[in-house]
């Protein structure tokens, strides 16, 4: 009995270190600022700029 105590006090010792660990880390990530994605990637085409002739039809 006092083994089964033993083994079971001792997962929840490493039980709740891993959990205050893991719930530090997920803080951290939360505070670190969000980077904005830039328009400058995006291209915009215009219906005037294309070609429709360019295109295949898919069907």
């Amino acid at each position: 009995m006092i083994t089964f105590f033993g083994i079971l006090f001792g997962l929840l010792i490493v039980n709740a270190l891993l959990l205050i660990f893991s719930v530090n880390g997920a803080m951290d990530r939360f505070k670190k600022p969000v980077r904005k994605i830039s328009t400058l990637g995006v291209t915009k085409l215009l219906p005037s700029e294309y070609d429709e002739a360019e295109y295949k039809k898919a069907v």
